[in-house]
């Protein structure tokens, strides 16, 4: 892909909005361990052009949510009616980041993925491997994507977990494996690699070609995901979404590298990076 064509795909921007207009994100990220997770993946919503993020997490992450996105919303409620009328605030949902393998975590993705919650949801991370362990949820994957835009970004081991192959054989064939999984669950995949592969369930692909190894850092998934989700709730559909979200991903850890090389970047440089990123597409003409 190229600016020119990233920029026709952007969502497009009005005088006439207000934060409402710019889609509301429900993003599930960060056990107590890991309050980065729920930062990062907030922050590169918000820096990717959304309107609104509400972060369900552990409550210990409160302070330091607030104190890099105070912007977010909060809550660390997680029972059945207090995650609902998250879901019918929302216009897309991220789960996975950082959020551990526990009953509270498997019971929130459970409510994510039954039929009757009209969103379109990115997994991520955990979100993926609580489905690799599960037939249970597994079957809820397939039947909510047979309704509503799914879109799953696994790592190679998390694709080697779902898929149950080897990560050699993975990376002998990314996009076959990528295919694959895309069809047999409904399912737009983004896996993650040197060259990340974007595969929808009707076989469209792309591959990335923007980032560099400074990116092999903790928490430039969590970025990704913030991103890809919030290009979701800003109205664009699965594969336009992943498609143009690793591309800015890409491209803002490239402008990252610029500033401060690859061996010393991270992955807050990449979140605070999307705004010139995408300052650079918007201009031109």
């Amino acid at each position: 892909m190229t600016q020119e064509m990233i920029r026709q795909l952007l969502p497009a921007r009005t005088a006439d909005s207000n934060k409402g207009t710019y889609g509301k994100l429900l993003d599930v990220s960060g056990s107590r361990e890991c309050a980065g997770c729920a930062i990062l993946s907030s922050l590169a919503a918000m820096r990717s052009g959304l309107g609104m993020v509400k972060v369900i997490s552990d409550s210990g992450n409160f302070a330091p949510l607030m104190n890099i996105v105070p912007e977010a919303l909060f809550s660390s409620d997680t029972n059945y009616t207090a995650v609902m009328d998250s879901m019918n605030w929302a216009s897309a949902a991220l789960i996975g980041p950082g959020i551990g393998k526990g009953e509270a975590a498997q019971d929130v993705l459970a409510e994510l993925l039954n039929t009757y919650t009209d969103l379109p949801l990115v997994i991520d991370a955990d979100g993926i491997n609580l489905i690799s362990e599960s037939k249970g949820l597994r079957e809820k994957l397939y039947e909510k994507a047979a309704r509503e835009p799914v879109i799953i970004t696994p790592h190679l081991m998390e694709m080697s977990r779902l898929s149950l192959k080897r990560i050699a054989d993975i990376k002998q064939d990314m996009q076959g494996t990528a295919t694959q999984i895309a069809q047999t669950y409904n399912v737009t995949v983004v896996l993650k690699d040197a060259r990340t592969v974007v595969v929808s369930p009707d076989g469209r692909a792309v591959i990335n070609t923007t980032g560099n190894n400074g990116m092999s850092t903790a928490g430039s998934g969590d970025v990704l995901a913030g991103v890809i989700a919030s290009f979701l709730a800003q109205g664009c559909d699965a594969f336009t979404a992943a498609s143009i979200g690793v591309y800015i991903h890409g491209a803002a850890g490239d402008a990252a590298a610029e500033r401060y090389g690859v061996r010393g970047m991270k992955a807050m440089d990449i979140a605070e990076a999307l705004p010139e990123v995408l300052l650079k597409v918007d201009s031109i003409r």
